[in-house]
């Protein structure tokens, strides 16, 4: 892996993170890879910040957070599978649904500005604004109320070996007791779009699983 790509996967997974220890290794390390990706994750005092590499017969987990790194090797598909579940703090006993749902078109950008007013704003407010940008009224009360009374949320960055480079995936997750979302967006500053659709965290658990495992 060139200098070049070390640079790239450095300002997308670990920005102002370089000079880091662990992460110098892991951007060592990660020209053996095909896959790497960063997750953080957070519900009430339950939080992750990790990066897991996929080698040909083995995953590397490593956790980042300085007073609390750690590093381990898995190799069977059932070990990845109870990661992923405890990585985002879920039941593996819960089953993913096969229903599919209408995903909802809007701009990154007004997202994130929809997103910081969240709290200020009421509830109703909130789902207009929403409506506005996507036409769509059910779906957008619904992200409506999970904006609102966020439980839990995540974010991970996804690095997929592309021919001689990375191709990149940032993906997010927000979660309240009316169930979750998942919102992806392109890793490219010039696109400004994002989609969402509801997804539970078993669905997001199984789906990052079979990332991995691919």
């Amino acid at each position: 892996m060139n200098n070049q790509d070390v640079a790239c996967l450095a300002q997308y997974l670990f920005p102002g993170e370089a000079r880091r220890r662990v992460v110098a290794e892991l951007l060592h390390t990660a020209s053996g890879c095909m896959r790497i990706c960063r997750i953080k994750f957070n519900e009430h005092e339950y939080a992750q910040d990790v990066c897991l590499q996929v080698h040909n017969e083995k995953i590397i987990l490593t956790g980042l957070v300085e007073e609390d790194e750690f590093g381990y090797e898995l190799k069977e598909p059932a070990e990845v599978k109870r990661a992923c579940y405890y990585l985002f703090n879920g039941s593996g006993h819960a089953q993913p649904r096969n229903l599919s749902a209408p995903a909802l078109f809007l701009s990154r950008r007004r997202y994130e500005e929809i997103h910081e007013m969240a709290g200020a704003w009421t509830l109703c407010v909130l789902a207009e604004t929403l409506e506005a940008e996507t036409g769509d009224p059910d779906s957008s009360a619904e992200l409506a109320k999970v904006l609102k009374n966020r439980t839990a949320s995540g974010e991970l960055r996804l690095c997929a070996r592309n021919g001689a480079g990375w191709s990149q995936q940032q993906v997010s997750f927000i979660e309240a007791s009316s169930g979750g979302w998942l919102l992806r967006s392109s890793s490219e500053p010039e696109d400004d779009y994002m989609i969402a659709f509801p997804l539970t965290r078993a669905e997001l658990c199984h789906a990052f699983g079979e990332w991995l495992l691919s």
